[in-house]
């Protein structure tokens, strides 16, 4: 499904992605046998690294590969992400989504993306502008996707909040929460995530 030419880039290149799978009825076909393969089965095969894995990997990465927007070669989804219908997805070559991963909307990844467990990538957001009307009743604002540059290192429990962009070769800790654009080659913590450092070299 992957080319050697990227289909989108930023202003520098930074996010590389995929083709978009081909519109059609046969991908539409594929797309739903998909998801229902996904969530009856795949989605709860064994983390790959596990010696009774058995192709998990291979597994997950064939029919989510259906299910994505576009999504590169050498994609790892594991074990029990949860990536609503995937539709929205896109994901580059050789980048992971990673153990439990929580994933609510449209999510943009570049290549070379590493991803801990448990990260949760947030695309939509509840609409508070008025104190008159309970927030239950407001609805939601316009989906954002957070976007995940080329090469970044998201560690366990990361929260990416919408419409966040997270720069190329960066890292973010473990637990941190991505409140604003992380900028290129730097490594941030805490809650809210802060730039602790850039790296260098």
């Amino acid at each position: 499904m992957s080319t050697a030419t990227p289909t989108f880039q930023s202003s520098e290149p930074c996010l590389t992605l995929a083709s978009p799978r081909a519109p059609g009825l046969r991908s539409t076909v594929l797309f739903l046998v998909c998801n229902f393969l996904y969530y009856s089965i795949a989605r709860h095969l064994p983390y790959s690294p596990r010696p009774y894995a058995f192709g998990a990997r291979r597994i997950r990465y064939e029919i989510c590969r259906h299910m994505f927007k576009s999504c590169g070669v050498d994609v790892n989804v594991e074990h029990g992400a949860l990536i609503n219908s995937g539709r929205d997805i896109e994901i580059g070559d050789r980048s992971g989504i990673g153990l439990d991963a929580f994933i609510s909307g449209p999510l943009i990844i570049g290549r070379d993306v590493i991803m801990g467990p448990n990260c949760t990538f947030l695309s939509i957001n509840r609409d508070t502008t008025l104190t008159s009307v309970p927030m239950i009743d407001q609805g939601f604002q316009a989906p954002r996707p957070p976007i995940i540059e080329d090469d970044v290192w998201l560690g366990a429990n990361v929260i990416v909040l919408p419409g966040r962009r997270i720069g190329t070769g960066s890292i973010v800790a473990a637990g941190a929460v991505v409140a604003s654009d992380v900028p290129e080659y730097s490594v941030v913590a805490g809650n809210p995530a802060r730039v602790i450092k850039q790296r260098e070299g």
